[in-house]
């Protein structure tokens, strides 16, 4: 039974293959762990501020990653996506998930030796899929010029944000431009529907960071990630 201070996560227990719980009551650490060791959960995470890390370490979770929001004002007014960038269709989905399983190793998940790589990219290449399945409300992609697949971004609207959900280019075609291209896209399709674009990134992505930064975003916020598996 999963205790009144934590929350079952079915997608990340479909990919992990084993179930997955956040905890909502930090205080409830010891006690929660406890009790995921006797239901055989695979994962066990909390994010929030730096200050509960030494309590959460007293009882067996480990910190992940540093969780870094940015945001920023998008025009009024934007250019177009550009020739070699468009929406993505459905038909597009399965090409979406090769490059996100190709192209994230800064995740939390890829970045805990307790989760296996494969299950770190199913996670990510299902999560694409989805949003260009329906998930998201808007996913624009790059292109090579034999027209294949090189980059997504995939967006979120929430009121007058709109939010970075995931962003990817494909090993083979990273350092051309297509993150910056990518981006000046999303700045594009928001442009007069939205005030403002967030996006999530780790501390440990400084080139991420350094490229946002330079085309106009700001810190917002920083939250801590720790994580909790059996095996420690």
């Amino acid at each position: 039974m999963i205790p009144e201070f934590c929350t079952f996560r079915a997608f990340d227990s479909d990919m992990l293959g084993r179930p997955v719980w956040y905890l909502d009551d930090p205080d409830k650490a010891v006690e929660a762990a406890h009790a995921a060791r006797d239901a055989d959960v695979g994962l066990l995470f909390h994010r929030g501020q730096a200050a509960l890390g030494e309590a959460l370490l007293d009882a067996g979770f480990r910190h992940v990653e540093t969780l870094v929001t940015l945001e920023m004002d998008i025009p009024p007014v934007g250019s177009s996506h550009g020739s070699d960038c468009r929406l993505a269709t459905v038909d597009d989905a399965v090409s979406v998930e090769a490059v996100a399983r190709a192209s994230f190793r800064s995740d939390r998940w890829h970045t805990d030796p307790s989760i296996p790589d494969d299950k770190a990219d199913d996670f990510k290449g299902t999560w694409a899929r989805n949003d260009v399945a329906g998930r998201a409300d808007a996913t624009l992609v790059t292109l090579t010029p034999d027209g294949s697949i090189s980059g997504f971004v995939a967006l979120l609207a929430r009121g007058e944000a709109l939010i970075i959900d995931l962003i990817a280019v494909a090993p083979a075609h990273q350092g051309r431009g297509l993150g910056r291209a990518l981006i000046a896209a999303a700045l594009a399709h928001g442009a007069g529907r939205y005030r403002r674009m967030n996006v999530g990134t780790q501390a440990a992505n400084t080139a991420s960071i350094r490229l946002y930064t330079a085309m106009g975003f700001a810190e917002a916020s920083r939250a801590e990630t720790w994580h909790w598996t059996p095996d420690g």
